[in-house]
């Protein structure tokens, strides 16, 4: 079985890296893209959904047609390879913003639901 880099990156008992299979290894991808900001990363300034700058924006209509293009986008320019969309949904709920998102992971063509919130505001 192969494994990947946990994230975040840590060291585990063994004082090895610490390792995860491929699927949580690619909700963790995904969870990076969608938190991170544009700009944010020195290395890769395109990288980035720009969830986090959203929540300033107040949640309505507008904002939350304009999330789910920038989250879609911003995942099949980074995932595309990793990943297939099936469904992708942007909704508030307590002062949260979440993405709810089902995908299948390319290599094992396993169907995977993800849910992710980022707190407005934060």
């Amino acid at each position: 079985m192969t494994s990947y880099p946990a994230f975040p990156y840590r060291i585990d008992f063994s004082g090895a890296t610490a390792t995860a299979d491929l699927s949580a290894y690619t909700a963790a991808l995904v969870q990076l893209v969608l938190q991170t900001d544009p700009g944010e990363r020195v290395n890769r300034p395109n990288l980035g959904a720009g969830l986090k700058s959203l929540v300033f924006e107040g949640m309505d209509g507008q904002i939350v047609a304009a999330a789910e293009t920038l989250i879609r986008g911003a995942l099949m320019q980074w995932l595309g390879d990793a990943i297939q969309i099936q469904t992708l949904s942007v909704t508030t709920q307590d002062s949260e913003a979440l993405v709810t998102l089902t995908y299948v992971v390319s290599h094992t063509q396993q169907v995977v639901n993800q849910t992710i919130s980022q707190g407005l505001g934060a």
